[in-house]
């Protein structure tokens, strides 16, 4: 049986990720902040799809957390073929001009430090197997930039060089690694959004509809599973077309 671990995939596309390769018959852990969290996601899964599933909790600031959780994995599952390292701290609303030392360290902690460790430990169960399949989720940002997003873009480049020399490293051992560039995606806070913020967003999109959590789950489980056996070191982009146009620049907060 095959066996994947998505981080922070209680809810939104981590959730959605996790229900995608459970109904393909892979056995899921999950990982949560909060290891409640995880374990009721993990029993609801196993019972919605007959597969084997846990939940643990995990500080991705911490790196000594990292490595035990990954030891558990493998303990559990005996093997492990596919991480999406999803969890990431958002940085929303984080001006350049003001960012603070504290700010900077958690955000670049988890983001970067933590999704380079929890792939590190991956890599090393999946050497073992000689072969695994390492999905970052990554974003546009690091492309292209909006106001009061610069660490979050910053951690989001940094994960994208990271994913190319995982792939040079890592390919000798038969682990791919790729990068999902996604943008666009419906969320619970676009619970928070009136119904003319939604069309002022779409109208923005040369597509004109956001992706939900089902579509970057599509994308995961192409670059997570042996459709995609020789895609290494690449981006997939799932953005609504945001790549292809310049968004308006208004100097500013918008």
């Amino acid at each position: 049986m095959s066996t994947i671990f998505i981080t922070g995939a209680v809810k939104n596309t981590g959730l959605a990720i996790a229900e995608k390769f459970a109904e393909n018959g892979y056995d899921v852990a999950v990982s949560s902040r909060k290891a409640a969290d995880a374990e009721k996601c993990a029993e609801e899964l196993s019972k919605k799809y007959s597969i084997k599933a846990k939940g643990y909790g995990l500080d991705l600031s911490d790196v000594d957390d990292i490595i035990r959780v990954f030891d558990e994995i493998k303990n559990d599952f005996g093997r492990l073929d596919t991480f999406v390292a999803n969890s990431a701290n958002l940085g929303v609303d984080e001006d350049l001009l003001s960012v603070t030392k504290e700010q900077y360290d958690d955000l670049m902690n988890v983001n970067l430090r933590g999704t380079y460790f929890c792939c590190q430990r991956a890599a090393l169960i999946m050497k073992e197997q000689k072969k695994g399949s390492i999905v970052i989720m990554g974003s546009v940002h690091y492309k292209s930039s909006i106001w009061g997003r610069s660490l979050y873009a910053a951690s989001k480049g940094g994960l994208a060089s990271l994913t190319r020399s995982m792939a040079f490293e890592l390919g000798q051992y038969g682990i791919r690694t790729n990068y999902l560039c996604a943008g666009a995606i419906k969320t619970e806070r676009w619970d928070n959004f009136t119904e003319e913020q939604i069309a002022a967003r779409r109208a923005n999109w040369p597509v004109g509809l956001e992706s939900t959590g089902e579509d970057i789950a599509n994308g995961v489980f192409y670059l997570g599973t042996d459709l995609s056996k020789t895609v290494s070191g690449t981006d997939l982009t799932i953005d609504s077309g945001i790549e292809t146009c310049l968004l308006p620049y208004k100097g500013g907060k918008h």
